[in-house]
């Protein structure tokens, strides 16, 4: 009898004895027989992909692999005591991180290699590339502290500088709250006229609403909100069909995603050659509250967010806007109490002369 590869499949094995050829699957205990691949060609194909699957989970589960610190991680309170949306959001990217590093050990992954195939290869998605070098270090950290002396290779990388999500251009925001499609400009709508986070807007049901308020409990924080509607908001829901629970619904009528609206955004923004995301909606409610006179802690009524959130929401105000109303204040002021700029107002105009 002798043992001999079998050519191109890697993980098969060729054995003859008895002047006949026999197939095994190597990479499992016991050793599985395949069909002969000359003779049953389609069979041994479907059989050999099976067992390449089985293997590749086997393989990225095994215990010291990157999957295996992830799987563990998710299950520990260093997740689950994270808010719903903040779970949501790690398990993407480390799901990304699993697509990268899954089936490598712990031990064998280098900060070149964090370096390479995070930072590098997602350089075009600056924010991607910072919460997947976040999250893998947290699953880095969680993993130290059960393997003495792991080291942790996401240290000492650099993160790109933060890009911070732009406020809408006011028209815009004007074309979305004036679009044809119902679906999508209800929930520019309920984003705007609310100042919340997608997930909260996304979640909203009908129940919320009562004598001209919404009630809001947000994911993240745990806030519990009343927030009275606009009457630019109340028309628009007005008009909504209540066809189902939440407020919000995709154009086939089943509950808002918040990864669908994320899509619709990104396709207006297309359209006009810049980057929307639903989270530069908040930036717009704060932006607009502020240039309305209200105070930082109205905003904050709204918006549930800390007032000095507020004022670095702030920043992104239209400073030529709020400069001409902060002059006109002055010059009142000035003139209300009998003082005027360099003489008379005629003594003005004839140095200008």
């Amino acid at each position: 009898m002798s043992n001999r590869g079998a050519g191109p499949w890697a993980g098969v094995k060729r054995v003859r004895a008895k002047g006949r050829d026999y197939y095994y699957w190597t990479r499992s205990e016991p050793r599985v027989r395949l069909p002969d691949p000359f003779a049953e060609p389609d069979a041994f194909m479907r059989k050999l992909a099976h067992l390449r699957r089985v293997a590749e989970r086997t393989d990225r589960h095994r215990a010291g692999t990157f999957s295996d610190a992830a799987r563990l991680y998710r299950k520990s309170p260093a997740f689950t005591d994270r808010a719903a949306s903040t779970q949501e959001t790690y398990g993407r990217y480390l799901d990304a991180l699993e697509g990268i590093f899954g089936p490598a050990p712990l031990r064998d992954i280098r900060r070149s290699d964090i370096q390479r195939y995070v930072m590098d290869d997602y350089a075009d998605r600056r924010g991607a590339a910072n919460m997947m070098l976040a999250v893998a270090h947290n699953v880095f950290v969680w993993a130290q502290a059960r393997d003495e002396g792991l080291p942790d290779p996401t240290s000492g990388i650099e993160a790109y500088e933060s890009t911070p999500h732009e406020p809408w251009p006011d028209h815009v925001l004007e074309e979305a709250l004036a679009s044809p499609d119902d679906a999508f400009r209800r929930a520019v709508a309920l984003h705007f006229y609310t100042g919340q986070r997608t997930g909260d807007v996304c979640r909203a049901t009908w129940n919320a609403i009562a004598a001209g308020r919404i009630s809001v409990v947000q994911q993240k924080t745990g806030k519990a909100l009343s927030i009275p509607l606009l009457p630019d908001l109340a028309a628009e829901l007005e008009r909504a069909p209540r066809t189902g629970l939440t407020i919000l619904t995709n154009r086939g009528g089943r509950p808002l995603r918040p990864g669908t609206f994320r899509d619709w955004c990104a396709e207006l923004g297309a359209r006009h050659g810049i980057r929307l995301v639903p989270h530069g909606l908040r930036k717009n409610a704060v932006n607009a509250l502020l240039e309305a006179d209200c105070s930082t802690a109205e905003v904050s009524s709204i918006t549930g967010q800390s007032l000095a959130m507020v004022e670095h929401y702030a920043q992104q105000r239209n400073q030529a806007r709020i400069a001409s109303g902060a002059v006109l204040k002055w010059g009142a002021a000035r003139k209300a109490n009998g003082k005027t700029f360099a003489g008379s107002e005629n003594g003005a105009r004839e140095r200008l002369k």
